[in-house]
């Protein structure tokens, strides 16, 4: 290294050239460094695949009689394991390649015209193998697969560079690299504008790889020794007469690196696995090639023959710097494994041959000078005893020994599978699969299980949907040059095809070749939460949160283990810590959390744009969902103004039925049962469920004929609750025959508590009656609240004395007098009513359900003095209510006078809740006094979601004399016939004819 600055005195055109050079070989190591430290990331990456599980939460639960009875539905989790997108093949780098190569070509091609007779034709024979490497021919010129590309390449070159170097060899170098260029740029511009095939540059990146490839290599091959020659240069550059154990530091310093590039190489072949740091190869190279810089300048010495001056050996040796890092920087970005390996195995031969070869050179030549202490460093390559022709066949020798010792034949195959590859590369990108799938095959054969050439197969075959061969290429991907992208897809796939043990097993393989990798942790915990071993998901799962880039995926998959594994956890605390803000997949779990602790969760999320997806419209369901549990209603118009988007409408069903759920909480029974009728009735396929939670509703607001209809049609779209709701609704609408029909299907094929319930029932409704005395006393409260209806009070004085317990026999009495005001028999109601008094009632809800079905009974007869006293008593309204505080301060209102405040308060329950019958009726009779065609619509819209009540179909059919409609009266009292006795049938036609009498006299008059 005789001047680091050896170009200062370089004419300045040439001095600009190798800066520019210079510059770009900075940029290629750079460029090389950043796509081997990201390595597979940069050409796979990853996503996050999000899985939905929906898990069952309750939404209320309610008692009828001994049942307990639960509405529920599913909350929507979203589960989130990390794949691989489909792999970005980086044509910028195809490109950048092709482009490196080219300025290469045309600097190797101007410094051959400067070469000396033999040497010249030797460099036109290697740039003529140039060209056809770049198989011209495939590009279809002008539409013709012949050789014409080349043999016009081969007249602009080949002419101008023998006048170049016979005619005119004054011309200067700048010139001719000018004209070089000119000439490069014409042939550029004519293959673009005559080539048939689409993108033909690209095409010519991938068909002409081998080119900057076998330069590379030849390059490593160059540079092997420099590192030992520098050893030289730091122990002799400052040696005087003084300096001492020069060549013992040569010696021991050498004898350290050749034995770590041992231990390298016996790696690589796999004979020593030992638990220890080796050097990097990569690294090795880059020390290397920037060691050669002015090494290679030093050896000019020796190609004085060759190159006429020092600068076409230092352009040289800079071009082909920058092709070997760009072309191994091309191979890691596309992650082609075969010339990975290449690389590695020619780099370890060639430092470990070209070392000890070159060790064998400074012993022969200057172990004199060592030992002297003398600057050797400057005459390093003016050898004394052996040559350095000798030295380089050596090396080249010993280079090989150790390639054909590994098995040349293998370096030569990944070779070839290198060369297919990205051939396959080409056509994948042009969406070619038919034939990029061949050309990987063609690499999967050459190089044995590289991964390059099985993930793209798996790939493809994923597209093709053909799942054997896409396991059998991952698996063959995972075998040689991993990737945690092939273990996290094979697992994928296993899981998918419910293979728990294999999914579990690729994952754990995954995880010893890359120890602490947090997104295959993550999806190791998520393979755990579908088995019962909870504490192992959670384990893998905390470990993987620490990991930015794991973080929001594993806290979201934290969150709905909790949910599926109802684990009882403070959520308050848990979420200080964690910012689920703006990931909308943790706040859905989130709100499927605090939906399962039945928890109000401060939320109130709504998207920007007026078309949602999926995950946005899961959590605005689990989100109204969550408002079932909180104090304030939900804002129902922004959700219903989504569902009224047509471009809504694969999250119509979703979002209405969380509005229906909400309606029904805020007692808007009226619209939560026409919006879930209509999800029933149109439901392709949930409408089960949708009629199954109709018939909870019904018997909830005590309308068990009702109930019984939807748990029909529920049961016909195999709802597996609907069989036992059916027989409870059908018992409690005392349908006996049916009801005993139904239990007995129950008591032989349900589940082991509900044959226990079915046979008890089976007791209760046996038609023989049995001995009422022998009955336990829970056995004789159901006998008399299912065996005896409104028509058997004679029975009912007789037996109901027979409950020593007061409770049982309250609710007895309540559920006697309930029948009998159904049926619009006041009278006879109030008389049951009666008898509750003096009995000690210990039962809290019983006692408060007496407390509400007397305030009803004071409603109904219009004794506002005595429903004022009991409100008085301490009566407090809560939101489940509601209706009834409008009703009675309606009442009230009315009573004293004040119309404006009744009518605020009736309008607020006319359309609300057709089961509160007396508050619709009370509602539609003083509205009507103003606007008889409204209290109409308000009736006839009762009707419509409770046809069977008995109170509602009189006043409507009365409403309708008013109105004059009455031929649907006289069709409505068909349907009050089946539902009354005669006796009271025909007493309310006598009613209703002297009232359509009344209006014909009265529209007369007028």
């Amino acid at each position: 290294m005789q001047s680091r600055l050896f170009w200062k005195d370089w004419p300045k055109p040439l001095k600009t050239l190798y800066f520019i050079l210079l510059t770009l070989a900075l940029a290629s190591v750079l460029w090389f460094a950043f796509n081997y430290i990201i390595g597979a990331e940069g050409a796979i990456g990853w996503e996050t695949l999000a899985k939905t599980e929906r898990v069952k939460v309750l939404i209320d639960s309610f008692k009828l009689g001994p049942f307990t009875l639960n509405t529920a539905d599913d909350n929507i989790l979203f589960l989130q394991s990390f794949t691989s997108p489909e792999i970005h093949i980086s044509v910028f780098s195809y490109y950048l390649l092709l482009g490196i190569t080219v300025i290469g070509m045309v600097i190797f091609i101007t410094i051959v015209s400067d070469l000396n007779n033999f040497w010249f034709f030797v460099g036109l024979t290697i740039f003529l193998a140039i060209l056809v490497n770049f198989k011209l021919e495939i590009l279809l010129l002008m539409g013709s697969s012949d050789k014409w590309g080349l043999i016009i390449a081969i007249i602009c070159y080949l002419p101008i560079s023998y006048y170049f170097n016979r005619v005119n060899n004054t011309i200067s170098f700048t010139t001719r690299l000018a004209v070089y260029g000119i000439i490069t740029m014409a042939l550029g511009a004519g293959i673009y504008f005559t080539a048939e095939v689409d993108q033909p540059f690209l095409y010519m990146a991938a068909y002409s790889v081998i080119n900057p490839l076998l330069v590379s290599l030849l390059f490593i091959i160059v540079i092997a020794h420099e590192i030992i020659a520098g050893f030289i240069y730091i122990l002799t550059k400052s040696n005087s007469a003084s300096s001492k154990n020069t060549v013992t530091h040569f010696y021991v310093i050498s004898a350290i690196y050749i034995v770590n590039v041992l231990l390298l190489y016996l790696r690589e072949r796999h004979i020593v696995e030992w638990d220890i740091i080796y050097l990097n190869l990569f690294i090795l190279l880059t020390i290397s090639a920037i060691l050669g810089i002015w090494g290679f300048q030093q050896r000019t010495i020796q190609f004085k023959n060759i190159l006429t001056s020092e600068y076409n050996g230092a352009l040289l040796f800079i071009i082909m710097f920058v092709c070997c890092f760009c072309t191994i920087a091309h191979f890691a970005i596309t992650f082609n494994d075969p010339a990975i390996e290449i690389y590695r195995d020619i780099i370890v031969y060639s430092h470990l041959g070209f070392g000890i070869i070159f060790l064998i050179y400074i012993t022969s030549n200057f172990i004199g000078p060592l030992g002297n202490n003398m600057q050797v460093y400057k005459v390093l390559y003016a050898p004394t005893q052996m040559p350095y022709f000798t030295f380089c066949l050596a090396g080249l020798i010993a280079s090989s020994a150790f390639l054909f010792s590994a098995g040349w034949k293998t370096t030569v195959n990944q070779g070839y599978a290198t060369y297919y590859n990205g051939i396959a590369d080409l056509h994948y990108l042009n969406n070619e699969l038919t034939l990029a799938e061949a050309y990987y095959k063609q690499g999967a054969f050459f190089g044995y299980n590289n991964h390059k050439s099985h993930f793209m197969l798996a790939t493809i075959s994923e597209k093709k949907q053909d799942e054997i061969q896409t396991v059998v290429n991952y698996k063959k991907a995972t075998a040689k040059n991993p990737t945690p992208q092939a273990f996290a897809n094979l697992s994928s796939i296993y899981s998918d095809q419910d293979r728990f043990f294999d999914a579990l097993f690729t994952l754990n393989e995954g995880l010893e070749k890359f120890p602490e990798h947090p997104l295959l942790e993550n999806n190791l915990g998520i393979v755990y939460s579908k088995t019962n071993i909870v504490d192992t998901a959670l384990y893998y799962l905390d470990k993987a949160i620490s990991a930015e880039e794991a973080k929001k995926a594993t806290q979201s998959n934290l969150l709905a283990l909790l949910v599926k594994n109802q684990i009882p956890v403070n959520a308050d605390s848990l979420f200080e810590d964690w910012d689920i803000a703006n990931d909308l997949i943790s706040l859905n779990n989130k709100l499927a959390l605090k939906n399962q602790l039945r928890e109000p969760a401060q939320s109130d999320y709504f998207p920007s744009d007026s078309v949602i997806s999926f995950l946005e419209a899961s959590v605005l369901y689990n989100q109204s969902f969550n408002r079932l549990f909180a104090q304030d209603s939900l804002n129902s118009a922004p959700i219903l103004a989504l569902t009224n988007n047509d471009a809504n409408a694969s999250t119509y069903e979703m979002l209405s039925f969380g509005l229906s759920m909400n309606w029904y909480k805020q007692n808007n029974i009226n619209a939560a049962f026409r919006k879930m009728n209509w999800l029933a009735n149109n439901s392709p396929y949930s409408e089960g469920k949708y009629f199954n939670t109709l018939g909870l509703w019904a018997l909830q607001q005590d309308a068990p004929e009702i109930a019984a209809e939807h748990f029909r049609w529920a049961e016909d779209q195999y709802s597996k609750e609907a069989t036992y709701n059916k027989a409870i609704a059908l018992t409690e609408a005392s349908q006996i025959p049916l009801a005993l029909e139904t239990w007995g299907q129950l008591a032989e094929s349900g589940d082991q508590k509900t044959k226990e319930i079915a046979a008890t029932m089976l007791t209760i409704l046996n038609p023989s009656q049995p001995d009422f005395n022998l009955l336990a006393e829970n056995q004789k409260y159901l006998f008399l609240r299912y065996q005896l209806s409104y028509r058997d009070t004679t029975l009912f004085n007789q037996l109901v004395n027979g409950l020593a317990d007061s409770n049982y026999k309250g609710q007895a009495i309540l559920d006697m007098s309930k029948k009998l005001w159904k049926k619009d028999m006041e009278e006879a109601a109030v008389t049951y009513y009666t008898m509750l008094s003096g009995l000690l009632i210990s039962d809290k809800s019983l006692f408060e359900s007496i407390q509400w079905y007397e305030l009803k009974m004071l409603a109904a007869q219009g004794n506002i003095r005595g429903l004022s006293t009991k409100i008085n008593q301490g009566i407090a309204f809560d939101k489940a209510h509601n209706i009834e505080r409008h009703y009675y301060t309606g009442l009230i209102n009315e009573a004293s006078g004040d119309t404006t405040q009744a009518r605020k308060n009736y309008e607020a329950i006319a359309y609300m809740n057709p089961f509160k019958e007396e508050a619709t009726i009370a509602a539609a009779n003083f509205i009507g006094t103003q606007d008889k065609f409204e209290a109409y619509n308000i009736l006839l819209s009762a009707i419509e979601i409770n046809p069977n009540s008995v109170r509602l179909l009189k006043a409507y059919i009365l409403q309708c004399a008013r109105v004059r409609l009455t031929n649907y009266a006289e069709l409505s009292l068909q349907d009050l016939r089946s539902l009354i006795s005669a006796d009271a049938y025909n007493r309310f036609v006598n009613k209703y004819y002297q009232l359509v009498k009344q209006v014909e006299e009265e529209d007369a008059n007028f």
